[in-house]
């Protein structure tokens, strides 16, 4: 019998699934905010078909977007609540909603 994996950062996971399914949802990968710019480099995850995600437009960031969480809670992957965002239009996002909470219990989250 397969052991399950016990998920010790919740929010890691929360956004490498919500990247994927910003990648399979086929999301154009540029900053969803007041900036609309993109990274330079793609992301290490980034799919073989990336490019025709990726516009050449404002490829400026030395990062990588961020997946955001519209409602805030990192467990609620449906395409209609993830977007992408640059570290500065996720922040500001953020100080505007507040930053999302989890019980980390339901995820068998370890205290270090």
């Amino acid at each position: 019998m397969k052991q399950r994996k016990r998920i010790i950062d919740m929010r890691s996971t929360g956004r490498k699934r919500g990247r994927a399914t910003l990648f399979r949802e086929w999301v154009p990968f540029v900053c969803n905010g007041w900036c609309e710019r993109t990274s330079v480099k793609p992301p290490p995850d980034a799919p073989e078909w990336f490019e025709e995600l990726w516009t050449e437009e404002k490829r400026e960031l030395n990062y990588s977007l961020q997946v955001n969480h519209i409602n805030k809670d990192i467990s609620d992957n449906d395409p209609a609540n993830l977007e992408w965002l640059c570290a500065d239009c996720h922040k500001l996002k953020d100080s505007q909603t507040g930053v999302g909470e989890i019980d980390r219990s339901e995820y068998g989250y370890l205290q270090l």
